[in-house]
C-alpha cells in the first residue's frame, strides 16, 4: 500500500515538475523578441481585467474553475461549472478616470450534455478629452473643442469537457475602438480638416483544461486577443495577444481540516503577453462555509502594479438562486488604485 502511495506521489510530483519547468522556458523563451515589442499593441482595453474576484488574485485565474465571467480569462474553465444559468456584471475603476463595464452570462442547454454556451460584452468610456493643435502663441498650441474616445467588445463562448479530466473552450468577440477625429490639417478658407480614426476587427480567445487527478490539482493554457491587425489610417497595428499557462490546487486537500468549511485556492499564472515583459502571477482565495471569501495577489516583475485584496460575500435567494458580491482593489503605484465591484446570479 505505501509503496503504491510512493509510486503515486512520485509520478505526480514529476509531472508537476515537468509542468513547472515548462513554464520557466516557457517566460525564458523570445524574451528579447518580446523587448523589441514593447507598447506596441493597440486595443489594450482588451486585456484589462474587470471582474473582482479574478483581480483580486492578481488575475492569476488560468487554471482555477469558474463560472461566466471566466470567459474573459480562459473559456474552457467554466467548462465543469455546476450552474444551468450564470449572469454577472461588472464595474472598474480604472486609472486616468477610464471606467469600464462588463457582462457575463452562460446557459447549459440540455442539462449541459451539449456543453456551456456563453455570451460576453464589455463598453469602456474614456470621458472626455481636450483637442488641440500646434500654434505659434505663447503656448504653443489652442484649443479646438474635445473629444470622446469609446470602445467596446461582444461575444459568444462555448465549453465542453470532454471527459472528466479534459475540458476545451473557445471565444469569438466583435471588437472596435473609436479614437474620435484628429485634426489633420487646414484648408484654403483656414477651416480645419477632421479625420476619424477607428477599427474594428474579430478577435478568438482559446483554452484547454486539465485536470491532472491529484487531489484538486489543475493545469490550464489560454490564448487571448488572437487576431488580424487592425488600422486606423495607413499603418498596420497588432492586438495584445496573451498566452498564460497556470497551476491551481485547494492545498486544504493536504490537511485534515474539513473541506466543506475551508477551501485555500493557491493559483500560480506565467504571463505572456506581446508587447510587455513575462510576468508571473500569484493569488489565493480563502472561502469559509462557502460563504464567506477573502482573495490576495500579487505580480512581479512589474512597472507599477502591485498587489491586490478583495473579498466575497454569497448568499441564497429563493427557487435554489445564488447571489454572490465581489469586491477588489489593486494598487497601481503612481496612478494610485483600481476598484471593481462584481454582481453574479447563479440557477
Amino acid at each position: 500500500m505505501n509503496m503504491n502511495i510512493n509510486m503515486m506521489l512520485s509520478r505526480y510530483l514529476t509531472q508537476t515538475s515537468s509542468l513547472a519547468l515548462l513554464i520557466v522556458l516557457f517566460c525564458a523563451n523570445g524574451a528579447d523578441a518580446q523587448q523589441r515589442k514593447r507598447a506596441q499593441t493597440t486595443m489594450k482595453f482588451l486585456s484589462t481585467s474587470n471582474y473582482a474576484n479574478a483581480s483580486a488574485m492578481a488575475n492569476a485565474v488560468t487554471a482555477m474553475e469558474g463560472g461566466a465571467w471566466h470567459q474573459f480569462y480562459n473559456p474552457s474553465a467554466m467548462a465543469w461549472s455546476p450552474q444551468k444559468v450564470d449572469l454577472t456584471g461588472s464595474v472598474n475603476e480604472w486609472i486616468a478616470g477610464i471606467n469600464y463595464s462588463s457582462l457575463a452570462a452562460t446557459i447549459q442547454p440540455l442539462e449541459g450534455r451539449f456543453g456551456i454556451i456563453g455570451f460576453n460584452m464589455v463598453n469602456v468610456d474614456y470621458g472626455e478629452l481636450q483637442r488641440t493643435i500646434r500654434a505659434d502663441n505663447e503656448r504653443g498650441y489652442i484649443d479646438v473643442g474635445t473629444f470622446s474616445p469609446t470602445a467596446f467588445s461582444a461575444g459568444l463562448s462555448y465549453a465542453k469537457s470532454l471527459s472528466n479530466q479534459f475540458a476545451v473552450g473557445a471565444n469569438v468577440k466583435f471588437v472596435t475602438q473609436d479614437l474620435g477625429a484628429g485634426i489633420v490639417g487646414i484648408d484654403n478658407q483656414n477651416g480645419l480638416i477632421e479625420q476619424s480614426f477607428s477599427a474594428s476587427t474579430t478577435i478568438v480567445d482559446f483554452g484547454v483544461f486539465y485536470r491532472t487527478g491529484f487531489e484538486s490539482l489543475n493545469f490550464a493554457m489560454s490564448v487571448t486577443n488572437f487576431s488580424r491587425d487592425v488600422s486606423y489610417d495607413s499603418r498596420d497595428h497588432e492586438l495584445p495577444l496573451t498566452f498564460k499557462m497556470g497551476l491551481s490546487m485547494d492545498i486544504i486537500d493536504l490537511t485534515d481540516l474539513s473541506q466543506e468549511r475551508h477551501a485555500l485556492t493557491v493559483n500560480v499564472d506565467a504571463n505572456r503577453p506581446r508587447d510587455y515583459n513575462e510576468q508571473i502571477q500569484v493569488g489565493a482565495e480563502y472561502g469559509f462555509n462557502d460563504l464567506f471569501f477573502l482573495r490576495g495577489g500579487y505580480v512581479f516583475p512589474s512597472d507599477e502594479e502591485g498587489y491586490s485584496v478583495g473579498f466575497g460575500v454569497k448568499g441564497s435567494l429563493r427557487n435554489n438562486q445564488m447571489l454572490l458580491v465581489d469586491y477588489s482593489y489593486s494598487d497601481f503605484g503612481i496612478f494610485s488604485n483600481v476598484n471593481r465591484l462584481t454582481f453574479r446570479i447563479a440557477i
